[in-house]
């Protein structure tokens, strides 16, 4: 595989962190970050932090989208936030008890979620520095956290072998994923409401997190999984682990392409796919930092292809599998084929040392030379197979099939079955019009001694009735008595009419989901319903009968502008998120959570109200507008820590009356070294009555 660039740097390889902007941040065990340009590859600013870091972290810093922030957990100092501009420390969050194991950033909404050996995790706003709200907790070390794509939800991982799914704008009831054997230690949002998660036994998850399901467990690796990347398509996967193997991974069919996909002798910390230049990063234990160029080689490849070196160009693929994803090794397909076929043109003919000749670039690639050399030595038997069927001996034609099968690829094999199916057609027709046998054993006569035709023309004659009664089901249209009736009498299977059944059931099939990807959902449940009669497609009728039935019972909750009632279906269906109607809402809501996060961060309760009042009455939105007004006191009572006002007691009093000893309250009296503790549990954010909470706590 082409390398464009190798460096090494002092220290391991802690972080590695795509742009925007298509470049790559780097930041190593010094604590000193790197921007990166990607074409051509070279730094272009950096800057070193001065504190104790923790290097063996494997998420102890991170880096805004943007470049704008940079995060580190910091020995015995919580969190520290840098601006990468003017590379000066602007916040410092000190909240946790004990150390901090993770950090991440949003990609959106400049939000920083720190998790720490306390198990729990904050989420902190990077515009203000205030403190949002805190997550589900976790019994033991945070060690994974993830935002999605569009900043909408986060994932936490830990010691406690658990992954919590929580929506960041309403900071509702958590979706939890208990399915690891081990701590987590990556976890990634991909496409269609997959996650995927690995732990430090080599293992690799993919969830459907909507509906808290297991999609499949990966092939594991063979040692602790350290990061994982993706294409930007997300159809392939790269994971690494501290033996020093990536592994590729196909994440459409979920199946493991090569598990020595890249070597290093050095444990791997990091891996990075940069879409400008299609790069694979690269960064090790020791510090040495890689920039790979996987598809580098598809030029290479298309090459060999044009100078017919076809051994080379498979070579090179073995060396590099993902190069079967490429248009050049669909035209080296396409070459494979075309000569394939012309070589069985030239057997045809008996020009057995022209189908040689032209089979003469692939015979060096191991898949191809035992199809050739299983072609031609099938083809020795050509002629004695051609005259069987020419003159209609077609036991003897079979015989030799079934010795020599690649005989099959032949005009004059289709011509012999085409004649079977039009005489087995006719024996079924006769059969539904007469009892007599004599004229269907005629008919049938010249396949008669075939092992692969005499059970179905066995099974027509002794189970006539059993055929007729089955054809009476199909005129009648009765598709589900029909299949299973078939399943009674599986010889019924491989008729024909038992086939086109099937084949109705995957047009409607067909009809019915391309109805619910256009939104017609009314057409979806029409052709559902239809589906139902076939058994093997029930469930899959039910679902979307039960999806299509959710979506138009939303729909008319949003014409009638009942937003209560569609929050609630969204809270039962989780999926309902991804709606237009709903990302419409969505999209009004966060306008006002922008809003209502200044006022909290100015610890104005008065204006929080007016602009979140109109909300009170939908329940999905209770936890977050709770947290609003707890952040807006903590705030308060800051401003009166600062100043140093004796009420700054009797506010810290006030709220715990109110909230209780919740994580909010207990993080900032960690923060101020306040030891007293007031033994009052958390009230639960459901029992807080919003409409009573007071404009300020003193």
């Amino acid at each position: 595989m082409v390398i464009e660039k190798r460096l090494h740097l002092k220290s391991r390889i802690t972080a590695l962190k795509p742009l925007e902007n298509g470049g790559l941040v780097v930041i190593d065990g010094s604590n000193a970050v790197r921007f990166f340009k990607s074409n051509p590859i070279e730094i272009e600013d950096g800057f070193k932090a001065a504190f104790n870091g923790n290097e063996q972290l494997y998420q102890g810093c991170d880096v805004s989208i943007d470049g704008k922030f940079v995060a580190f957990c910091a020995v015995k100092d919580g969190v520290l936030v840098f601006l990468s501009k003017n590379k000066k420390l602007v916040y410092r969050f000190k909240r946790h008890e004990g150390e901090v194991e993770s950090v991440c950033i949003s990609p959106k909404y400049n939000y920083l979620a720190t998790g720490g050996q306390d198990g729990k995790t904050f989420l902190w706003n990077l515009s203000n520095g205030k403190m949002v709200a805190s997550l589900p907790h976790h019994a033991d070390f945070v060690t994974a956290i993830a935002f999605s794509q569009n900043g909408r939800w986060i994932a936490t991982g830990s010691y406690d072998r658990k992954i919590k799914v929580t929506n960041v704008l309403s900071l509702g009831k958590e979706i939890v994923l208990k399915a690891h054997s081990q701590a987590i230690t990556n976890i990634h949002f991909i496409s269609d409401n997959r996650l995927v998660s690995s732990d430090k036994s080599g293992g690799i998850l993919v969830w459907d997190y909507f509906s808290k399901k297991l999609i499949v467990r990966l092939e594991k690796m063979l040692d602790e999984v350290t990061s994982l990347s993706f294409t930007p398509d997300g159809k392939f996967m790269f994971a690494s682990d501290k033996s020093g193997y990536v592994s590729l991974y196909d994440m459409q069919e979920y199946s493991l392409i090569s598990q020595r996909y890249i070597y290093y002798s050095n444990p791997i910390r990091k891996l990075a796919y940069i879409p400008d230049g299609n790069h694979l990063v690269v960064g090790l234990d020791n510090g040495e930092l890689v920039f790979h160029a996987p598809l580098k080689e598809e030029d290479k490849l298309r090459e060999f292809i044009e100078n017919g070196k076809y051994s080379d160009a498979h070579e090179l693929i073995k060396s590099n599998p993902l190069l079967r994803y490429t248009d050049a090794f669909i035209e080296l397909e396409a070459k494979w084929e075309e000569t394939y076929q012309q070589a069985l043109l030239f057997l045809e003919s008996g020009k057995i040392d022209k189908a040689k000749k032209i089979f003469e670039p692939f015979k060096d690639e191991p898949s191809k030379r035992l199809i050739i050399q299983k072609l031609l030595s099938d083809y020795k038997e050509f002629e004695k197979f051609k005259q069987a069927v020419l003159s209609k001996k077609y036991p003897v034609a079979y015989s030799i099939v079934n010795q020599s099968p690649m005989l099959k690829e032949n005009r004059y094999y289709n011509a012999m079955e085409d004649e079977w199916q039009r005489a087995f057609s006719e024996a079924k027709k006769i059969i539904l019009k007469t009892k007599s046998d004599d004229k269907v054993k005629e008919i049938l006569k010249p396949f008669r001694g075939i092992s692969s035709k005499a059970t179905l023309i066995q099974s027509l004659l002794a189970e006539k009735e059993v055929y007729r009664l089955f054809m009476r089901l199909i005129s009648k249209k009765d598709y589900k008595d029909a299949l299973e009736f078939a399943k009674k009498y599986p010889i019924i299977q491989e008729f024909d009419e038992y086939k086109k059944i099937e084949k109705i059931s995957e047009i409607l099939l067909a009809k019915a989901q391309e109805a619910f990807t256009k939104g017609e959902y009314a057409e979806t449940i029409k052709y559902a319903k239809e589906l139902m009669e076939y058994p093997d497609k029930k469930a899959i009728a039910e679902e979307l009968i039960e999806q299509a039935t959710t979506y138009m019972k939303t729909l008319r909750y949003f014409s009638e502008k009942n937003y209560a009632a569609v929050y609630k279906m969204v809270e039962l269906y989780p999926y309902l998120l991804e709606t237009k109607i709903v990302e419409k809402l969505e999209q009004a809501w966060q306008k006002v959570v922008e809003k209502a996060e200044t006022f909290a961060s100015k610890g104005d309760v008065i204006a929080l109200k007016k602009i979140l009042s109109s909300f009170y009455s939908y329940p999905q939105k209770h936890h977050r507008i709770v947290s609003f007004f707890k952040e807006a006191y903590i705030v308060q009572i800051e401003r009166l820590i600062r100043e140093k006002k004796p009420e700054a007691k009797k506010a810290i009093m006030r709220y715990v009356d109110i909230f209780g000893e919740d994580d909010e309250i207990l993080a900032l009296m960690i923060e101020i070294g306040l030891k007293e503790r007031f033994e009052k549990e958390a009230v639960p954010y459901s029992s807080i009555k919003i409409e009573s909470l007071p404009d300020s706590l003193i």
